[in-house]
């Protein structure tokens, strides 16, 4: 989980402008973990939102008109939420950017034991 959301926050700090929010937000419910992180940067179009998770698409569109990584990481984040039983998703964030979702099933209580 922690590959991901360093990659995740390394995507938001690379495109999101100075002085614009970077969010990083999470929410722990019975039914598991939702971890967003959201950013004020240009955000995805509803084409882009379609294949964000798929191998060098965004590098594609994006190489050479804003700052892109290498191209994988959004897809082997994809992948490694799908081991772990979860889902990534993408929206666009209030704070005008890209928001990306992650929701985990089922994490157990912790019980304090006295």
């Amino acid at each position: 989980m922690r590959q991901v959301v360093d990659g995740l926050l390394e995507n938001a700090l690379r495109v999101t402008p100075e002085g614009a929010p970077v969010v990083l937000a999470a929410n722990v419910s019975g039914s598991g973990l939702t971890v967003e992180v959201r950013d004020g940067g240009p955000g995805l179009t509803e084409a882009d939102a379609a294949v964000a998770f798929e191998r060098g698409a965004l590098f594609a569109r994006y190489s050479g008109a804003r700052p892109v990584g290498s191209g994988l990481g959004l897809s082997i984040a994809a992948r490694i939420v799908q081991r772990l039983g979860g889902r990534i998703s993408v929206r666009t964030a209030p704070e005008g950017g890209a928001a990306f979702v992650v929701e985990l099933p089922g994490i157990p209580a912790i019980s304090k034991q006295t």
